[in-house]
């Protein structure tokens, strides 16, 4: 009767193995089908342009620079994503103010017919040191913030301007994150009732649907002033 119960469980135990490994198998192979994009020069274009822009900005190795002054304009991804995680560092100039758009639409302002990317942003400023956000570095406006709307939580270290701070966004489904050096700083849920309640009282309250489109371009700003991003790469989720 032992033989015949222990032969049992050793069954039981194979079966259930199987099973086991051949999920981990295919949760291992949904993984790797999620490789990670590096996002040089051939991924972007201007915002006006089917390329990199001439002028403006610069490239060195793996580093893409905005130029101050310049007036390169602000560049986009050539593709749109829905589910991503971006992750890249970034080196500003003292006082700087620059920014990360994701989920951009491409419109075109109604009063100076000019085309702009429109979506949500992680700000990217000197905290230290540009006027508007000097003694408030915990701010809507401050670094890691969604612009206007969330503010970053105190957890948040930002390295002052001349050194790489490392930034990454989530985005799966409404949920958004954004991180900075490690620390999640903010995290929101786009299309929801607070969402839409704090959009409705920013400047952004006339823009139909800011903030939920089901996909778009990745955008980095240019604010007329020097600001350096190295590292990027972004992954499908």
């Amino acid at each position: 009767m032992n033989l015949v119960k222990n032969c049992f469980t050793i069954l039981i135990f194979i079966l259930f193995s199987g099973v086991y490994l051949s999920s981990y198998a295919s949760k291992d192979k949904l993984y790797k089908k999620s490789k990670w994009e590096i996002l040089n020069t051939e991924k972007w274009r201007g915002i006006n342009s089917e390329d990199f822009p001439s002028s403006g900005w610069i490239s060195k190795g793996n580093t893409i620079t905005v130029l101050s002054g310049k007036n390169g304009g602000d560049i986009i991804t050539k593709e749109k994503y829905s589910d991503f995680e971006l992750v890249l560092e970034f080196n500003l100039t003292q006082s700087a103010n620059s920014g990360i758009k994701y989920f951009v639409e491409i419109i075109q302002n109604p009063k100076n017919k000019k085309v702009i990317g429109m979506g949500p942003e992680y700000q990217v400023i000197d905290d230290f040191n540009h006027k508007e956000v000097k003694d408030n570095q915990f701010s809507a406006g401050s670094t890691g913030a969604l612009y206007l709307l969330y503010k970053p939580s105190k957890v948040k270290k930002l390295l002052p301007a001349g050194k790489w701070n490392k930034v990454r966004i989530i985005a799966k489904g409404g949920q958004v994150e954004h991180w900075l050096n490690g620390e999640k700083v903010v995290s929101y849920e786009r299309g929801s009732g607070e969402f839409r309640k704090l959009v409705a009282a920013s400047k952004f309250k006339d823009v139909k649907g800011y903030g939920e489109a089901k996909e778009g371009y990745i955008l980095l700003q240019e604010h007329k002033d020097e600001a350096s991003f190295r590292n990027i790469k972004i992954r499908r989720l």
